[in-house]
C-alpha cells in the first residue's frame, strides 16, 4: 500500500504484512467504509461486530507505551484504536510515545471496544507530525454522564492522591467538586508523589471511562501519555500540618465559606487501628480515618491528622491522612448504648429533619449486651453475628486473635465493646429519594478479643442440638427400618437363588443317575447279545478252518480275514461297553477313578497320558465327581482324536477353604481357535455338552487354545452342603423315574 495524502512527504505505511497480522472479522461486502469519528460514534452497538469498514484521517492524541493502544481525534470527535498492526516481527513498536500530533490515516473494522466504539487498525497511514490538537476545557456534567469519551479535555485540581512506579503514575484530582481519577504513562521524569499531593495542578488528557465487564460507564478518567500533561499551578504547603485546622465536630458540617479541596488538618484520640484504617474520637463525635501508609500509633493516643475530607460513606471521613502523635493516654470510656438506641437516636433525626443528638454515634467507642447467634472465621480474622433487642450486627476483629472467639457458643451472653460503624442505605451507590439516607444497618471494629466478655453461656441442650438429637435418633430408626427391608429382600433373594442351584444340581444328579442305570442296562444287553453273537461267529469261523475237507490257500486267506475282522470288533465294542458302564467310582476316590479313565482311554493309542492331584482332597458327592469324570473323558477323547498330541496332561485341584475342585485337561497338539470349531448345528456336541453339565452343577468350564499351541480344558465346580442330602434323594429314586 501506499500513501495517497497530498504533501505527505516521507510519510510511512505500517500494514498488516509489514507490521504484524491484522485481526477482526471480514469486511462486510460493498460496504462503504465510516470516514469521520463521528459517524464510527454513531453506529448503533448491534452494528460493532466487526465487519463495518473504516477509514479515518486524524491526529494522534495519545499512545499507550504499555498497551497496544492510541487515541486519535479529528474535527468531530475522538476515537480509540487497537494498534497491535503497528508491531514489528520482533515485537518492537511502529508507533510510540513522542510521536502525538502526528496526522494518520486508519483503515481498520469497527469493534464494540470496552464502553465506546474502537476500531482494530489493519493499516495505518503515518503521515507528518504537527501540534497535538489543542485540549478543551472538561465539561464535568459531560464527563459524569459518559460524553467526550476519547476528547483531548484540560482541567484544573486539588491532587489528593497519588502513587507512582517506574511505568506511570496514578491518583485522584478534585475538581468542580468532583474527584475525577487520572493515568500518566509515564513514571520516570516527573515530580514525586509528594510534590503533587496537596498540589494545584493542570491535568490535560484524553477522557476515559471506569466501565464493568458489560460495557456499562462507571465513571470517567483522564489518561494522559506525555509528562507535560501534569502542570503544577500551586505547589502544596511545606508542611501538611500548615493545613486549616478543623475539630471533628465540625467535619463536613455547614460554613459560609466552604473548605476547599485542600487538606485539613484534625485531632482525636485513637479507638481502633488496624493497617490503614483509624477511628478517632472527640467528645461523642468519631471519625474514620484512611492513611496514606501504615501509622505507627497505639490505641488511646491523642493525634492530629492532616488529610482530605472524604464523604464516599456518606458520613464524613478523612482520607490519605498523615498522621502526628500529641500524646499518650487511656483511650476514652465506652458510650453504654444499645443498637437499638442508636437506631431509634437516628430515625428520629431522619423523621424530624434534624441532626441526631446527642449524636450518631457513627466511629464511637461502645459498649452494649448481645446474644452470640454464630461465629464466621476467616484467612484475616472472623465475625461474631450478634442479637441485640431487635437488631442484628457483626462484631468484626481483624488479624490475629479471633481463635479464643470461635468456640463461642450460639446462645452465650456477651458483652461487647467496639467501634460503631452505621452503613447507611445507599453508601452502597443505591439512590435514594429523601434528603437523609436511611440506617441499613451497623457493625462492630473489635480492637482485640478482650473485647468479648462472656456473661453467661447457653445450656448445652440447645433447640438445635435437640433437633440434631432427635434427627439423628430418626435417622437411625429410618436406617434400621430400611435395613431390615434390604436383609428380608436379601434373604429373599438368596433363598430364591439358592432353591434355583439346588432344583438345577438335583435335576443334573437324577439326569446321571438315569444315564447311568440306562448305560448300564445298554452295556450288559451288548455284552449278553451282540458280543457273545461275535464271539460265536469268531469260533463257528475257526471250526470250519479246523475241519475243512480241501486245502485250498484262498479259502485259508479269507477265513483268517473274516476272524481278524471279528476280533477287531470285539475290541471295539468291548472300548464301546466300557464307556457306555459307571465311570469307575464305587470303592474308589476321585483321584484313582480320574487314573482308571485316563488308562482305559489311553488304551491302544500312542500318546502318553499323565494324571496328578494336588491340594488336600475331601469326599465329592457321586453325581458331582461323575459328571466331572465324564467331562474329563470328552475332553481326553477330544485330544487323542482331533489334537494329534504327544502327551496329555490331567490336574485335579482341591481347595477344602472353599469346597472347590477344579479338572484341567491339557495337551500339545495342533490346538484351534476357539469359537471357530464346529458345534451342535454340524452335529458336534462334545464342547457344548461339557458346558451344559458343569453349568448345571453351579459351575464353569473355559477352553484355552490357540492354534499350534495345544489345547487346555478347565471345569471348575464347587462342593454343596446339601449334595449329600442329593445324594441320598437320587439313589432312592427308582429306575425309570428320571
Amino acid at each position: 500500500m501506499t500513501s495517497t495524502a497530498a504533501g505527505w512527504i516521507g510519510g510511512i505505511v505500517v500494514a498488516a504484512g509489514l507490521g504484524g497480522a491484522a485481526s477482526g472479522g471480514e469486511p462486510a461486502p460493498d460496504a462503504a467504509p465510516l470516514t469521520s469519528v463521528a459517524e464510527v460514534l454513531a453506529t448503533p452497538v448491534a452494528d460493532r461486530d466487526g465487519t463495518l469498514p473504516v477509514q479515518v484521517r486524524g491526529r494522534l492524541t495519545m499512545i499507550h507505551p504499555h498497551a497496544d493502544a492510541a487515541v486519535i481525534q479529528d474535527e468531530t470527535g475522538g476515537l480509540w484504536i487497537n494498534i497491535a498492526v503497528t508491531r514489528g516481527r520482533d515485537g518492537s513498536r511502529r508507533l510510540v510515545p513522542g510521536m502525538e500530533g502526528t496526522e494518520v490515516v486508519v483503515r481498520g473494522l469497527l469493534q464494540r471496544g470496552g464502553y465506546s466504539p474502537s476500531v482494530q487498525a489493519q493499516s495505518i497511514e503515518v503521515g507528518g507530525q504537527e501540534a497535538v490538537p489543542p485540549a478543551i476545557p472538561a465539561d464535568f456534567e459531560r464527563l459524569y454522564m459518559g460524553d467526550d469519551n476519547g476528547l483531548r479535555v484540560t482541567c484544573e485540581g486539588v491532587v489528593q492522591a497519588c502513587l507512582q512506579n517506574d511505568e506511570q503514575m496514578w491518583g485522584i484530582l478534585a475538581c468542580q467538586s468532583r474527584r475525577i481519577p487520572f493515568f500518566l504513562l509515564v513514571g520516570k521524569g516527573l515530580p514525586s508523589p509528594d510534590a503533587l499531593l496537596d498540589a494545584t495542578v493542570r491535568i490535560t488528557g484524553v477522557v476515559g471511562s471506569v466501565r464493568n465487564t458489560r460495557g456499562e460507564f462507571l465513571a470517567p478518567q483522564l489518561v494522559c501519555s506525555r509528562r507535560d500533561d501534569v502542570a503544577v499551578i500551586e505547589p502544596p504547603p511545606s508542611t501538611p500540618f500548615e493545613a486549616p485546622f478543623v475539630p471533628l465536630a465540625e467535619l463536613g458540617r455547614y460554613r459560609l465559606e466552604p473548605l476547599p479541596a485542600h487538606r485539613i488538618v484534625a485531632e482525636g484520640t485513637v479507638t481502633f487501628a488496624a493497617d490503614r484504617l483509624l477511628f478517632v474520637q472527640d467528645g461523642r463525635r468519631g471519625v474514620r480515618v484512611r492513611t496514606a501508609a501504615e501509622a505507627a500509633v497505639s490505641i488511646g493516643d491523642r493525634i492530629r491528622v492532616a488529610g482530605f475530607v472524604e464523604k464516599g460513606r456518606r458520613i464524613a471521613g478523612i482520607d490519605g491522612g498523615l498522621v502526628d502523635v500529641i500524646a499518650t493516654g487511656p483511650p476514652p470510656e465506652p458510650l453504654a448504648i444499645t443498637p437499638d438506641e442508636v437506631a431509634e437516636i437516628n430515625n428520629q433525626a431522619i423523621d424530624l429533619h434534624m441532626m441526631a443528638r446527642p449524636g450518631d454515634c457513627d466511629g464511637c467507642l461502645i459498649s452494649f449486651p448481645a446474644t452470640v447467634i454464630e461465629t464466621q472465621q476467616s484467612a484475616g480474622g472472623g465475625d461474631i453475628v450478634l442479637s441485640a433487642g431487635e437488631s442484628t450486627l457483626a462484631a468484626r476483629l481483624q488479624g490475629a486473635g479471633f481463635e479464643a472467639l470461635a468456640e463461642l457458643l450460639p446462645g452465650s451472653r456477651v458483652q461487647i465493646t467496639g467501634v460503631l460503624q452505621i452503613h447507611l442505605l445507599d453508601d452502597d451507590g443505591t439512590l435514594h429519594v429523601t434528603s437523609t439516607p436511611t440506617l441499613r444497618q451497623m457493625s462492630v471494629h473489635l480492637r482485640d478479643a478482650s473485647d468479648v466478655v462472656v456473661l453467661t453461656r447457653p445450656s448445652w441442650w440447645t433447640p438445635q442440638r435437640l433437633g440434631i438429637l432427635l434427627g439423628g435418633v430418626l435417622a437411625v430408626l429410618a436406617g434400621a427400618l430400611v435395613w431390615v427391608g434390604m436383609l428380608r429382600r436379601e434373604v429373599a433373594s438368596q433363598s430364591r437363588m439358592l432353591a434355583h442351584e439346588m432344583r438345577r444340581r438335583r435335576d443334573a444328579a437324577l439326569e446321571f443317575s438315569a444315564s447311568t442305570r440306562e448305560r448300564n442296562r445298554l452295556a450288559a444287553n451288548l455284552h449278553d447279545t451282540l458280543l457273545q453273537t461275535l464271539r460265536g461267529i469268531d469260533f463257528q469261523l475257526g471250526a470250519c478252518r479246523a475241519y475243512r475237507h480241501s486245502g485250498v490257500a484262498d479259502s485259508d486267506d479269507h477265513l483268517e480275514v473274516a476272524r481278524r475282522m471279528v476280533n477287531h470288533a470285539s475290541e471295539e465294542l468291548r472300548d464301546s461297553v466300557w464307556a457306555l458302564r459307571t465311570m469307575p467310582l464305587a470303592g474308589r476316590s476321585f483321584g484313582e477313578s480320574l487314573e482308571a479313565v485316563a488308562r482305559q482311554a489311553g488304551h491302544g493309542h500312542a500318546e502318553h497320558i499323565s494324571v496328578r492331584v494336588e491340594g488336600a482332597r475331601f469326599e465329592l458327592p457321586q453325581f458331582v465327581a461323575g459328571n466331572l469324570l465324564l467331562v474329563t473323558q470328552e475332553a481326553i477323547h477330544n485330544a487323542l482324536r482331533h489334537a494329534d498330541a504327544n502327551d496329555i496332561e490331567i490336574v485335579a485341584s482341591f481347595d477344602p477353604a472353599v469346597g472347590e475342585v477344579t479338572v484341567r485337561v491339557s495337551d500339545d497338539g495342533c490346538g484351534f481357535t476357539p469359537g471357530r470349531q464346529p458345534g451342535p448345528d454340524q452335529g458336534h456336541f462334545g464342547i457344548a455338552g461339557m458346558r451344559e453339565r458343569i453349568e448345571r452343577l453351579g459351575g464353569s468350564v473355559t477352553i484355552a487354545s490357540e492354534p499350534g499351541g495345544g489345547t487346555v480344558v478347565t471345569a471348575r465346580v464347587r462342593k454343596r452342603d446339601y449334595d449329600a442330602r442329593i445324594d441320598v434323594d437320587v439313589d432312592d429314586v427308582p429306575a425309570g423315574a428320571a
